[in-house]
């Protein structure tokens, strides 16, 4: 199945690469390209050196049939970065090196395998320590398993930080769990984000549409971000409007500070009637506390409410308001 003495065992599981010398890595074959690009991930995270995918090149039938993975200092900074005269902020350190350091390797479509083409070995620069090669943007990864479990420490309400404090005493230590800490934030804010674009989001909006359909005084506003989330909300039914035109005279505004689970700013619009007790005029839930979001929960507010103005607003003196 394989030539140049390479046995299915040696082809097929990498082993161990330590003391690999060039011949023997030409000597290799893969099932994939992938498998080739694992490969050489492993031998960089060994050696402690960062890799990237380099260009692919393909056939007339548009066919892979030839990869380069480079170390992640191959090349240099364009020039023309060095040369803008409009640059305000500082140059941020040169990483690249250009290292020749690399591994191509090619189809053999007879036999439908990857073979090594060519390998340099030799760095024009220091390897990272291993304790430290776990900080290298390439070598950064969640399995499934660890996102399982971080979701599962999610539900029962566990800081992230306690979470990833875990993970790495299970692990021995931090830089054996494979991601870092801000991967895990990333994860947890991805996931939170998605949940409210695609599941409760589109739900509330649901809602306060059916309302709207029931009862015709009801009333909702809202507005999306750039990236097509939910920015700002406000509701009001037809009891909230009705109370208004009678009691809306001195409006009570204020914002809860993120006690949702979205750690986003709950607006209550209220006020007091004639028998002293506190009615509600609606609600909003704005993306932050900014003037952009404010000016436009007040506008939407008044035009809901026939654009009747209050005497009197009470708030907590927020500038920003």
């Amino acid at each position: 199945m394989c030539e140049d003495g390479v046995g299915d065992t040696a082809a097929f599981d990498y082993g161990d690469v330590v003391e690999l010398t060039e011949d023997d890595i030409l000597r290799k074959v893969f099932r994939s390209e992938n498998d080739a690009y694992k490969f050489y991930k492993k031998l960089g995270k060994f050696y402690g050196f960062g890799i990237r995918k380099g260009d692919m090149f393909k056939d007339e039938e548009g066919n892979l049939v030839r990869r380069r993975f480079f170390c992640n200092r191959e090349g240099q900074r364009d020039k023309k970065h060095y040369n803008r005269v409009d640059r305000k902020r500082p140059h941020k350190p040169e990483t690249r090196t250009n290292c020749e350091a690399r591994v191509c390797v090619y189809l053999d479509k007879e036999r439908s395998l990857w073979r090594v083409k060519k390998v340099i070995l030799n760095h024009n620069h220091e390897m990272t320590h291993h304790r430290m090669v776990h900080l290298i943007p390439s070598f950064h990864y969640m399995t499934d398993a660890a996102k399982a479990q971080i979701e599962g420490f999610q539900g029962c309400g566990i800081l992230t930080s306690k979470t990833m404090r875990y993970m790495a005493g299970i692990s021995r230590e931090y830089s054996l769990v494979g991601f870092l800490k801000k991967d895990a934030y990333n994860y947890v804010d991805k996931r939170h984000r998605a949940r409210i674009t695609d599941g409760d989001a589109n739900a509330a909006i649901v809602y306060l549409e059916g309302k709207v359909d029931a009862d015709p005084t009801s009333m909702a506003r809202y507005n999306v971000t750039k990236n097509e989330m939910l920015a700002n909300l406000f509701w009001a039914d037809g009891g909230n409007r009705i109370d208004y035109q009678y009691f809306g005279d001195v409006l009570a505004f204020d914002s809860t500070y993120r006690k949702n689970k979205y750690k986003r700013p709950l607006v209550i619009f209220s006020g007091c009637n004639n028998h002293k007790q506190t009615c509600i005029f609606g609600f909003g839930l704005v993306l932050d506390e900014s003037i952009a979001s404010y000016k436009w929960l007040f506008e939407n507010f008044l035009e809901v409410m026939c654009n009747r103005q209050p005497f009197v607003v009470l708030t907590d003196g927020d500038d920003l308001i």
